[in-house]
């Protein structure tokens, strides 16, 4: 009896305490490798429990995990905020993680004595429910659920196949992988029971490896044509980052003349340092719209006399109603090429950037340039996947994508879509990490907020991008699993049906 009662405590334990770990955290170190690890032990406790107490104590468990680990993650000048985006946001994931495990608690005893097959049912539910949330929404925004199964391996190599299938494909494998060792665990892994089923994973994670290093071999980018981009953060003077909440609440806009005099100066450096094209952080201004059309001028100015391709990013408040937030592409004779603005604002309703800003159309702009065809976006837009699949098909190569991060951002987020999609990834960050990518996801170059001195980064980018079959059917995993999710939901019905007619 003690058994019963201790081990279950040990499964929750275990699975949840190491489950915080997977996150970016203040307080806690983040170990990527344990999404791995924690989801084994999480499903194995849902699995063992009584169907409501499993499913009551899983929720309570990814609200804890959750919650603990993003505690004081997102700090705003307003408490209203900091509670939203501390408590709702961090319970809003929980509830994302938490809905896959609840339906595989559902579905998973009907198919239980299906042998390898009964395996499959948490990785098609897991997929096909983060494929449809990527949509569009509050949720999730590409880089807290999605990615984490993009990060844990820290290898460009194995994620490569994101260029055939996407993040989908991680996905399914990794939690695959938590359904596989749960099911060695039930045959107490003796090894006439589950060699059949490793040597399959195995053999798929051989593929993946392969394909990665073969794909890298074939297109690396070291010898090829390449353009010199700088990347401009502007650092303040008592170099303490600005909330970005206080730009929201306040409307706080820039000094005018002083911050277009500062713009001007590091362009003018960047380009005397061979820079061709220069691209600003996300909010590098802002205004009011009165103000716009004169600031328009002085960029065409500045892309104009430094002889420079100009990626700049400004905000402009209304007194009445909500502003934008924009992104301008400027050619090298003060010609503005793309005007775009952002549209995945951060926060929903009265909260966030969406409280002031109205949203963008849901169009990835680009152009054709001396230096390879240049596409724009503005910070979390490269979290969804459908959404700049657009750019892969309008045959982008360089895409640049400025950012303000709050919390800081620590790595180079949003790195795989450059992988997905063929196309070198440059972005400019206020607040967290700098860097350039090539289309396997190399980083060339790399700066942090914190420890630069001017805010200037240097990279030379290739100017060519590479095509990948992502575009073309990426999103096939994804939509097989939804199909193949409402078959599971739809096979114990109509089984249950025809028991009971005869």
């Amino acid at each position: 009896m003690k058994n019963k009662k201790v081990t279950p405590l040990i499964l929750f334990i275990l699975g949840f305490g190491l489950f915080m770990f997977t996150r970016y955290s203040t307080f806690l170190p983040g170990i990527h490798s344990m999404i791995l690890i924690a989801p084994i032990f999480i499903l194995r406790f849902i699995r063992t429990q009584p169907t409501k107490r499993g499913i009551w104590l899983s929720l309570l468990g990814f609200l804890l995990s959750f919650n603990i680990a993003l505690w004081g993650l997102f700090e705003f000048d307003n408490p209203t905020q900091t509670a939203y985006f501390g408590l709702v946001r961090s319970s809003s994931l929980a509830i994302v993680w938490f809905i896959p495990f609840m339906v595989d608690r559902l579905i998973y005893p009907k198919f239980k004595n299906k042998g390898i097959l009964s395996t499959l049912t948490l990785p098609i539910i897991t997929t096909a429910l983060l494929f449809l949330i990527t949509f569009d929404g509050p949720f999730d925004d590409g880089s807290g659920t999605t990615n984490s199964f993009g990060f844990c391996y820290n290898s460009l190599v194995f994620s490569q196949i994101r260029s055939v299938f996407g993040i989908w494909i991680l996905i399914f494998v990794h939690s695959w992988l938590y359904s596989i060792v749960n099911y060695f665990w039930d045959n107490k892994f003796h090894w006439s029971k589950i060699k059949k089923l490793l040597m399959i994973y195995t053999s798929i994670l051989l593929i993946i490896v392969l394909f990665g290093k073969v794909k890298m071999s074939f297109s690396s980018s070291t010898e090829s044509e390449t353009v010199k981009i700088a990347t401009i953060v502007l650092i303040p003077e008592d170099r303490e980052a600005v909330p970005m909440s206080r730009v929201f609440n306040s409307r706080t806009t820039s000094p005018f003349n002083k911050t277009v005099e500062k713009i001007q100066y590091l362009t003018k450096i960047a380009s005397e340092n061979g820079a061709k094209i220069v691209s600003t952080q996300e909010f590098a201004m802002t205004i009011n719209q009165e103000d716009e059309e004169k600031l328009r001028e002085e960029f065409n100015s500045i892309a104009e006399k430094n002889n420079v391709y100009l990626s700049i990013s400004y905000a402009y408040f209304v007194r009445e109603g909500k502003g934008e937030n924009k992104h301008l592409f400027i050619d090298n004779k003060g010609n503005i090429l793309l005007d775009y603005s952002k549209r995945y604002l951060l926060g929903f309703g009265p909260f966030g950037e969406s409280a002031v800003f109205h949203k963008g159309a849901e169009i990835i702009q680009s152009t054709d340039t001396p230096y390879g065809k240049i596409g724009i976006s503005v910070c979390r837009d490269a979290g969804f996947p459908k959404y700049m699949r657009q750019a892969a098909k309008s045959k982008v190569d360089i895409m640049l994508s400025p950012s303000y991060d709050w919390p800081k951002s620590q790595s180079p987020w949003y790195i795989t879509s450059a992988v997905e999609n063929g196309f070198s990834f440059v972005r400019p960050t206020y607040n967290g990490y700098s860097y350039a990518a090539d289309y396997n996801g190399n980083v060339l170059a790399h700066m942090e907020f914190d420890k630069t001195n001017d805010g200037i980064m240097y990279a030379d980018v290739p100017i060519h991008g590479l095509k990948t079959f992502y575009p073309l059917f990426g999103d096939l995993l994804g939509w097989l699993c939804v199909l193949s999710m409402f078959g599971l939901i739809v096979f114990p019905l109509k089984l249950r049906k025809k028991e009971k007619l005869q």
